[in-house]
């Protein structure tokens, strides 16, 4: 299981479902890769991000802003499970 901590907000990756936990406004939330599509915003002058991840298919998902030194860690993170994604 790979995971990462960013901010108040934990990431899961068994290689197949992101999950993601504690994140404002839920208490958590699974996506498996068929049906998942991450966007992560440029930086602001500040260094933030905006990171959504949403389903392909249906409604739902999570907007959560990244602080700039959350990034060093989540980032590569979730480069992996762009990886996962994309082998689908």
């Amino acid at each position: 299981m790979d995971e990462v901590w960013a901010g108040t907000t934990l990431y899961a990756f068994d290689g197949r479902v992101l999950e993601v936990f504690g994140f404002p406004g839920s208490e958590s939330m699974r996506f498996h890769v068929l049906n998942l599509r991450i966007e992560v915003d440029e930086p602001d002058r500040k260094g933030r991000r905006w990171l959504r991840v949403r389903p392909l298919h249906g409604s739902g998902g999570m907007m959560v802003e990244v602080q700039a030194e959350e990034w060093p860690a989540l980032g590569p993170f979730l480069d992996r499970v762009g990886t996962a994604i994309a082998a689908q």
